[in-house]
């Protein structure tokens, strides 16, 4: 591992020397940036070398450069795993990104050092979730020793808060913050507009429950309590039922639980996974499918059927990576809808999925990424 590292930092000082022709600024680096775990970063010259810890990251990245291909590494495991068909869309689009080496082809707690040090990363992005199990470990140190940069960023956490600190975060590290400005800017006036119009929401708000990826793990119900889509539908104006757990209790609730608690809106976390459990959406998905899918699950769950969000049809599927990727105001004005249609009806959530990610052609006339139980 020693002579690894030591033949590392060689090859990265000549990679490093190379990508600034000499007598030419390196783009104003050095940078001193603050990571979303307030951790004081430098950078020493343009990052040519991104490892995606997650996946995922990748959508953020899709949202800044037009091909973030020739600057990645590798990453931890495919983007196939969390959904095939986004994958390939990728892939179509960036070819290169069937070749990008991967350390394992499922999740892992635990990154292998060495084949992560073999790909020579100059910068590694970590997800905020992993900042505790992160820093101060021996990958944390090793990366510090050799001098490679790494930054924590958040599109899950606290989606709504944070998408605009990530964002302008890789901004300035891929000296692509007028993107970034503009993705941030457009994120907020659509935030605002929301805000303007639940300024006098009414006395009892519309209880939800958020059902995470039903059949993926668990039948019922793996559940957001004080992040990730609660955020959301609490910004929208809802009342999430699992407020009513005390803080630190379990984020799965049983099916007696749900049913003693009975939700008038029930939004479903829904993708494309690998395993193909659980309720279908996103690329090349059609209505009729997604509400085939929350048919069956509101037939599998005991009871479920008798619930008012099944009789009057507040039944819903929401894509899964809106909350993991830089996208949550889509969600946002997604949920909304559901839970205002009349304030709400203007809305155009597609229209602002297609203004952050442009990729032609656009996502979201590929495909559905949400749908309802009573599909129109």
């Amino acid at each position: 591992m020693r002579r690894l590292a030591i033949n590392l930092l060689c090859w990265m000082s000549l990679l490093s020397a190379a990508t600034c022709p000499a007598g030419e600024p390196p783009g104003n680096f050095p940078k001193h940036v603050t990571d979303l775990a307030g951790r004081q970063v430098t950078l020493s010259a343009p990052p040519t070398r991104l490892f995606l810890t997650q996946p995922r990251q990748l959508y953020a990245l899709a949202t800044l450069l037009d091909d973030p291909t020739p600057r990645l590494a590798g990453w931890a495991y495919p983007l196939t795993v969390f959904d095939p068909a986004m994958a390939q869309r990728f892939a179509s689009q960036w070819p290169a990104l069937d070749r990008l080496p991967a350390l394992s082809s499922a999740p892992t707690p635990l990154l292998d050092s060495e084949a992560l040090l073999n790909l020579a990363p100059d910068l590694v992005l970590f997800d905020l979730s992993r900042a505790s199990s992160v820093e101060g470990s021996p990958l944390a140190q090793l990366l510090d020793e050799l001098g490679i940069a790494y930054l924590f960023i958040d599109f899950n956490r606290h989606p709504l808060e944070n998408t605009p600190k990530s964002l302008a975060l890789l901004g300035q590290v891929l000296n692509a913050t007028p993107r970034a400005s503009a993705m941030i800017a457009l994120i907020e006036q659509r935030l605002a507009r929301i805000d303007r119009r639940l300024a006098d929401l009414p006395a009892s708000p519309p209880t939800v429950l958020i059902n995470v990826a039903p059949g993926v793990k668990v039948d019922c119900c793996r559940t957001n309590l004080r992040n990730g889509l609660a955020d959301l539908v609490t910004r929208a104006g809802g009342d999430n039922i699992a407020d009513a757990l005390a803080p630190g209790a379990s984020a799965t609730l049983s099916n007696e639980w749900v049913l003693s608690h009975p939700p008038e809106v029930v939004i479903n976390t829904a993708g494309q996974w690998t395993a193909g459990d659980g309720i279908s959406v996103g690329l090349g998905i059609s209505d009729a499918e997604i509400a085939q899918d929350l048919r069956s699950l509101s037939h599998e769950l005991p009871g479920w059927q008798h619930l008012d969000a099944v009789q009057q049809g507040q039944f819903y599927a929401l894509w899964h990576g809106f909350h993991q990727g830089p996208f949550a105001i889509v969600a946002l004005e997604r949920i909304a809808q559901w839970l205002y249609p009349e304030r709400f009806a203007d809305l155009d959530p597609a229209a602002t999925f297609d203004a952050l990610l442009p990729a032609p052609p656009a996502l979201s006339r590929e495909g559905h990424f949400w749908g309802a139980l009573n599909a129109q």
